[in-house]
């Protein structure tokens, strides 16, 4: 693995674990429609002063504005909308919904097989990922949870389409030649935190007004990271993750994040591990290194799309 994409992958897995204990923070001045809507307003501004910086601009064309939107829908709207129609989903178990968070990246290989792209998922990917859900499980032990409720099916169907706007920023990411529009992770990530905006101002007539928000020095401290780091730059990291790796592969930064924020927790909470947890954490790391170990050979084609991505991406005319 190359240093430039363990540093990513670090990045990602380092800033969404500790999202926890940042969001901590905000929450004693902002609810939670205010929090959503501010941290993404900020992170909006942020990457757009970066894209001005970096001298790119925000792609033209409908049809490429709707496949950005869909991917906001399916990755942010839609969650909050189940959460919204289904009267439990909120008082689901957390071990559950963290199980189904971590079940993202075996919806990312389920869709690419149900698509018939199976020579996106490398057998040695998709057995680390199905490892790396197994010492989830371990780790939190949802055994009692209510599995056949309303609140699980909430939370299937969201890590559904969250996998699915995985696959949606590869395809867009992609070269032209195989469909995509070679679309950098920079331009990517811009788009979806100003789309975000619009989602998150969409939701703020439910609660984001019911109380006035307040602004302490450590809350707007903690708001900058959530924004600028979480919202805005890791979230480009990720997508350069999905662009060079395929969205299988990098998807299984997700098991990393439950590490990070068990550690966190030991180190920030005097949280005082078990035996199960150990456990639970080994397997998982276990999983990520069989899934990140270097190729022998990749396919042919695999890596002439990667290559061609490259090429576009570093190009001028990328993303008109």
């Amino acid at each position: 693995m190359r240093f430039d994409s363990a540093a990513r992958f670090a990045a990602v897995a380092l800033m969404w674990g500790s999202s926890y204990f940042w969001i901590k923070i905000v929450f004693g001045g902002l609810n939670s429609a205010q929090f959503s809507f501010f941290r993404i307003l900020v992170g909006a501004v942020a990457m757009l002063g970066i894209l001005a910086l970096g001298r790119e601009r925000l792609p033209r064309g409908a049809g490429v504005w709707a496949r950005l939107v869909l991917i906001a829908f399916l990755a942010n709207a839609l969650p909050v909308l189940l959460v919204e129609l289904v009267d439990d989903a909120v008082g689901a178990d957390a071990d559950m919904v963290s199980v189904f968070n971590a079940s993202v990246p075996l919806c990312v290989v389920l869709l690419c097989l149900a698509a018939r792209r199976a020579d996106r998922v490398p057998a040695r990917v998709a057995a680390g990922l199905v490892v790396g859900f197994a010492g989830v499980l371990v780790l939190y032990a949802p055994w009692g949870a209510e599995w056949l409720s309303a609140g699980a099916a909430v939370n299937a169907a969201a890590a559904v389409a969250y996998g699915w706007s995985m696959l949606l920023m590869e395809k867009l990411m992609g070269p032209a030649e195989e469909g995509g529009r070679a679309m950098t992770p920079l331009v990517l990530a811009t788009t979806q935190a100003v789309i975000g905006v619009g989602w998150a101002g969409i939701n703020m007539p439910n609660g984001g007004f019911d109380s006035t928000p307040h602004f302490s020095a450590s809350i707007i401290g903690a708001l900058l990271v959530l924004g600028v780091l979480n919202t805005g730059l890791v979230y480009m990291c990720f997508a350069w993750l999905i662009r060079e790796e395929g969205a299988a592969k990098a998807s299984g930064v997700l098991y990393a994040v439950p590490v990070v924020l068990t550690l966190g927790m030991v180190l920030l909470e005097d949280h005082v591990l078990g035996t199960r947890e150990i456990l639970g954490m080994a397997v998982i790391v276990a999983g990520l290194i069989l899934t990140r170990l270097p190729q022998r050979t990749a396919p042919a084609g695999r890596t002439r799309s990667a290559d061609r991505a490259t090429s576009a991406a570093k190009s001028p005319a990328a993303v008109r």
